[in-house]
């Protein structure tokens, strides 16, 4: 049972300046389920509220999407934990007031909390006193870090071990073996007393557990040692560790390296190098060719080609001139650019980009679960499989002591429950990298398992299958004042219909209906311009076969009629689909005879006329998994609303969209769908592979096909090299 308990809070808003401004902060609080109480000071510029089951990030998200924001502070915390106890840690550290939100990486977290009521040393000190070794850092750094630790433990780890093997005195490989035993063993062993702390059990409890009792037993037993045995074992999972961590590592750096990129600034004094993360709204960069553009900003000077191809998978360059705007982290092939800064920090694209992926890695998708429910049982089986073993060879088979601990010891050994582990984040973590090489950036992991399941697509026609460049076929009736109005509006059909203003009139009152058409006053006049059914809703008049009506003082007085032109790869893509199976469907807002000729030409049914709210209708009750792939704010709801939500960006508005998942243009849609399937099977391989290996090596090593049978020392090496496959094997995608 789950207790409910109130909880304080203090959050420092900004943006406020006004009474109307702090009543909407707390209408905004107020409307989150779960806020019991909330009171909103503009002079402080603070709020104080009291939740009862709603999380402190739903309160913070309802703020922001009323248009102010709140001061919360996000840092690294990086932890000497292994990869089972991560979720664990997680766990604690979202249960601690103040906690806005943790996203778990393979050996860190990164937290967001509200700097009102907790700091990142409290959080740090909290999981120091539950005996986590726990300090705050940026995220290379504490993957690097991780490296170097093992690489310096494998180091001292077969220096010392090749001097047990060499030595014949046992008291000389009993010295030798200590430093093995207990410095570079010794993650091991702190890993096994704080999972046992913390009541749960991992590999470095089977680690521990071998390599302590292979050791133990040689000391009391110095006239039969095997401290080879014991070294060895800690040697070689070193080993395997030690090339896990570098691949691992190697995974994560493509698009981390771009973060710390440098960046040539332009100060009173001259040209200054410095870390683009210090760059600030502004500041003039200077790019060279082959350098990696530092910021989001315009070229303020110069020309030259950029490669904007991690962004858009589009791998020709695009040429860029005086007032273009240009994307941090892409790289200019050739020429020169000073460059006018335009966003730094968080809110560059690159970082937005970084973000999503980090998010989406640390999806857990609904295949983990089955991994969860295997590892939960797997240790406590290993060690009961092991003092079963020993106890058949000593008590029944009365095999000698030895012997018999040596099996035990190899059972523990031969098993390691680290290829579960990895089996889905390796796969997930390469399948996105290949993704953001082409232009996907995939926000939701679990999409990629979700789309297997996928039924029916249904694409948004204009801007999606459309090139959404709408342009005026012909006209009747005035349309002029109908046309300076439509100029305040950003949608396609506005702005086709904007294109025939002609001098210059005063609008005011403008108002826009989502989906449906604008109004407001031109000249003092009335008029009322959208669909011929939300027109004649309102107006007097016939509407004719026309696109778009226009009504002037309450009677229709001009009919336009539009056309637009199908992408090329809208065919190739909706081909593609239907010879797979997948039902296609056009949903849009245009409810002209265009569309109807877009359905003829793709052949799909098409659902014309509908709104926002239409759209997410029509998801809902066509009873089937539906990705949804559209272009943009009036798609968001039903981007949301289908099992997949797939966004076709434009430019740097991408973030933006509510999707699943970002795609460049249409065509990419068909590499997603096949890194999908990709992905989803190499975590089901790596599942098997991991299982595989384990269901062999554990009845070898418990003895079962005496006399083979495998020495602790190998069945270590095996063990490492379980987990070192499932990750090589993650790069086969």
């Amino acid at each position: 049972m789950e207790l409910r308990i109130k909880k304080q809070e203090e959050l420092k808003i900004v943006g406020m300046h006004c009474s109307t401004c702090a009543s909407t902060v707390l209408k905004a609080i107020k409307g989150v389920p779960g806020v019991e109480e909330a009171n909103v000071n503009l002079a402080s510029g603070e709020a104080k509220i009291v939740i009862e089951g709603a999380k402190l990030k739903d309160v913070i998200n309802a703020v922001r999407k009323a248009g102010y924001d709140v001061i919360t502070q996000k840092f690294n915390v990086s932890l000497d934990v292994s990869e089972e106890e991560i979720r664990k840690v997680k766990e604690i550290v979202e249960n601690l007031d103040g906690v806005i939100s943790v996203r778990s990486g393979r050996d860190n977290l990164l937290v967001e909390i509200n700097p009102m009521s907790t700091s990142s040393q409290t959080i740090v000190e909290e999981l120091k006193k539950r005996g986590y070794k726990a300090e705050i850092t940026d995220l290379k750094q504490s993957r690097k870090s991780d490296f170097k630790d093992l690489l310096t433990r494998l180091v001292v780890s077969s220096i010392f071990t090749s001097l047990v093997l060499l030595s014949a005195s046992p008291l000389l490989q009993l010295i030798f073996s200590i430093p093995v035993q207990f410095y570079s063993g010794l993650r091991f062993h702190k890993g096994m007393i704080r999972a046992l702390r913390n009541k749960t059990t991992n590999m470095d409890v089977l680690v521990s557990l071998s390599s302590n009792i292979a050791w133990f037993y040689s000391l009391f037993s110095l006239s039969n040692p095997f401290f080879s045995a014991s070294s060895l074992l800690i040697t070689f999972i070193l080993i395997g560790k030690t090339l896990e961590a570098y691949l691992k590592e190697r995974a994560s750096e493509q698009v981390l390296s771009l973060i710390n990129v440098k960046a040539k600034k332009i100060t009173d004094s001259g040209i200054i190098e410095v870390n683009a993360s210090e760059l600030k709204v502004n500041d003039i960069v200077i790019v060279k060719s082959g350098e990696v553009i530092p910021a989001d900003g315009v070229v303020e000077e110069g020309e030259g080609y950029v490669d904007e191809s991690i962004y858009t998978g589009e791998s020709v360059p695009t040429r860029k001139i005086k007032g273009d705007p240009v994307i941090g982290g892409s790289i200019l092939n050739s020429g020169y650019l000073k460059v006018f800064v335009t966003r730094t920090g968080e809110r560059t694209y690159l970082s937005q980009v970084v973000e999503a992926i980090r998010e989406a890695e640390t999806t857990r998708l609904p295949i983990q679960q089955l991994v969860d429910k295997i590892s939960a049982v797997f240790v406590p089986t290993i060690i009961a499989i092991s003092v079963i073993a020993f106890a058949v060879w000593f008590f029944i088979l009365h095999f000698p002591l030895s012997f018999s601990v040596l099996i035990a010891v190899a059972v523990l050994a031969s098993a390691c429950p680290c290829g579960f582990g990895l089996a889905t984040p390796m796969a997930i973590i390469v399948g996105l990298r290949k993704l953001i090489k082409k232009g996907i950036v995939v926000r939701n992991g679990e999409a990629l398992e979700r789309l297997k399941e996928v039924q029916v697509f249904v694409f948004d026609k204009t801007g999606t299958v459309t090139k959404g460049k709408i342009r005026v076929a012909r006209y009747e009736g005035d349309v002029d004042l109908a046309s300076h109005l439509e100029k305040l509006s950003n949608h396609p059909v506005a702005q086709a219909i904007a294109s025939l203003a002609k001098g210059k009139r005063h609008v005011e009152g403008f108002t826009e209906f989502k989906g449906e058409g604008v109004y407001g006053k031109v000249d003092g006049r009335k008029v009322l311009v959208g669909k011929r059914e939300f027109v004649l809703r309102n107006c007097e008049g016939e509407g004719k076969d026309a696109d778009v009506l226009v009504c002037v003082e309450g009677k229709v007085t001009g009919y336009i009629w539009l056309e637009d032109e199908i992408k090329e790869e809208a065919i190739k893509v909706v081909d593609w689909l239907k010879s797979r199976g997948y039902e296609v469907i056009i949903a849009t807002g245009d409810s002209s005879k265009f569309a109807d000729r877009v359905g003829e030409i793709l052949k799909v049914k098409v659902y014309k006329g509908l709104s926002p709210e239409d759209k997410v209708e029509l998801v809902r009750n066509l009873g089937k998994k539906v990705a949804f792939v559209g272009d943009g704010v009036n798609d968001a709801m039903a981007l949301k609303e289908a099992y997949v939500g797939i966004a076709i960006s434009t430019g740097t508005d991408i973030a933006k969209y509510a999707g699943d998942v970002i795609i460049p243009s249409l065509e990419s849609l068909l590499d997603l769908i096949a890194q999908s399937k990709r992905t989803v099977r190499k975590i089901k391989e790596n599942i098997a592979w991991a299982l595989t290996y384990n269901s062999i090596l554990v009845p070898i090593a418990s003895g079962l096909l005496y006399p083979l049978y495998l020495p602790p020392e190998y069945a270590a090496l095996a063990m490492s090299m379980n987990s070192v496959s499932v990750v090589l094997w993650s790069f086969v995608q």
